[in-house]
């Protein structure tokens, strides 16, 4: 009976974190799904409408394809999309016309459209947009018919209402990017986290698992790169952003030492690997530097995880102060002569480095924090004012 009330709450809690999750998706989305839908409703009216096309179903297609790019450059996007729409009709309509209808025909008129395709653009947007006209003049639309003409100018409806709803009704620039940083910078502490804990002990077989959860951190750093572009594209195209310019290109210079956070950890973790399984040791010292971090990148992830302004200025400071005291104690003696033990001793050095210009210092000046290695080094420690 114990177990089969012990099961029973384990279920209600994974449903009641499903439900959390979706309903946290859709919260993050619903800006998102508003663009989308008055998009597509003013596109349709526009081409139906206003110009007396009978069927205008690409231009809300092509509204919808505009606004779910995330990638950034969408003007180009929507200039390659129109002209790949025209192209494909314009061939598939020759093509068909003269060929007839049917499965080699088909394959024939796809073939000529993306060969043609291909060979003007290197852009996959145009060259599928090219294919799916030529396909739906061959099943759908008679070829010489007046749809072909109305379709092209349909994409061009599609894109222009697209741009303009993103450009009216905006995403706030920073969420997306500043939520994809925090995921970056908490996956960071925790393997951080991880390795000062098995480190004593010696169990690589944590340090195995830390490791492998840091590799699969790629795609979290893609969506924050991809966040940023959007929202540097954002604030191009809507007026309505243009006081938020300043603050986007702040976000965008930490992003390239966010990344260099989770690809030095990633170099840490595997020599901490190979250091326990040589059966090596670090120095209390290193462990209690890595611990630091990991609990420095966290206190920073919840900084990003809360946006405002007055956080910042007051929590900011602090962590730079934290991370100039870790700068002072990552000299050479505190590593042993152990090659792996020197190797996360550097990695640890860098990952400060990272770390002080996500909170906004130059790398001159986060370089010149840390206490030297060199007899000449590019970087001399700064002489702060007491």
């Amino acid at each position: 009976m114990g177990k089969q009330t012990s099961r029973t709450s384990a279920y209600l809690r994974e449903i009641d974190h499903s439900l959390h999750n979706r309903m946290l998706r859709l919260r993050r989305s619903f800006s998102s799904i508003i663009q989308a839908s008055i998009a597509a409703g003013l596109a349709f009216w526009i081409a139906h409408s206003v110009f007396g096309h009978e069927r205008p179903f690409f231009a809300p297609m092509s509204s919808i394809i505009i606004l779910g790019l995330s990638s950034g450059n969408r003007l180009k996007r929507a200039v390659e999309l129109s002209i790949g729409c025209s192209l494909g009709v314009g061939l598939g309509d020759l093509l068909i016309l003269g060929i007839g209808s049917g499965s080699w025909q088909m394959a024939l008129a796809i073939f000529v459209s993306l060969v043609v395709a291909t060979f003007l653009s290197s852009s996959q947007l145009l060259i599928n947009q090219v294919a799916i006209g030529s396909i739906l003049i061959a099943t759908i639309m008679p070829p010489g018919s007046a749809a072909g003409p109305e379709r092209m100018f349909d994409a061009v409806i599609g894109c222009v209402v697209g741009i303009v709803v993103m450009a009216l009704l905006p995403h706030s620039p920073l969420a997306g990017g500043r939520r994809e940083v925090t995921k970056v910078l908490r996956l960071a502490s925790s393997v951080l986290k991880d390795v000062s804990a098995a480190l004593p002990r010696g169990d690589h077989a944590s340090i195995y698992s830390a490791l492998k959860q840091v590799r699969g951190s790629q795609g979290a750093i893609n969506a924050m790169l991809e966040a940023a572009k959007s929202a540097q594209e954002d604030t191009r195209v809507s007026p309505l952003l243009w006081a938020s310019k300043r603050r986007v290109r702040s976000f965008a210079r930490i992003l390239a030492p966010v990344d260099n956070v989770i690809r030095n950890t990633r170099v840490l973790a595997r020599r901490a690997q190979v250091l326990t399984e040589d059966g090596d040791k670090v120095t209390d010292e290193q462990i209690a530097i890595i611990d630091e971090l990991a609990d420095i990148t966290e206190r920073l992830a919840d900084v990003y995880a809360r946006p405002g302004k007055v956080q910042e200025a007051r929590e900011i400071p602090e962590l730079v102060k934290r991370l100039r005291g870790l700068g002072a104690r990552v000299g050479v003696d505190v590593a042993t002569d152990v090659l792996s033990a020197q190797v996360i001793l550097a990695q640890s050095r860098s990952i400060i480095v990272d770390l002080l210009q996500v909170c906004g210092m130059s790398r001159e000046s986060a370089v010149a924090a840390l206490v030297p290695t060199s007899h000449s080094p590019a970087f001399p420690p700064e002489v702060l004012d007491p």
